[in-house]
């Protein structure tokens, strides 16, 4: 069961790609919705930046912790992917 989340350039190259656009696509979403936030991350949000904002101020948050959840996420889906396509 292990073996297939080894990892190769293409598995990477996918978990990348399914980020990117899962990622984009909801931020178009939430931007459409809501005009003043702008998050990236999809299902878990580990970026979010809100404006307009007063000098001076951070309006925005990192959390590196949802972060390596996407991830692994993507990168579990990723591998999923490559062994059923391989079966």
């Amino acid at each position: 069961m292990i073996q297939y989340l080894k990892n190769n350039l293409r598995t990477i190259l996918l978990t990348l790609a399914l980020m990117l656009v899962s990622g984009l696509l909801w931020s178009i979403y939430q931007t459409a919705r809501i005009s003043d936030t702008f998050p990236l991350g999809f299902p878990f949000r580990f970026y979010l930046a809100w404006g307009p904002c007063p000098p001076g101020r951070s309006c925005s948050e990192f959390n590196a912790f949802n972060l390596i959840l996407d991830v692994i996420l993507w990168y579990g889906i990723s591998a999923f992917v490559f062994r059923r396509v391989r079966s």
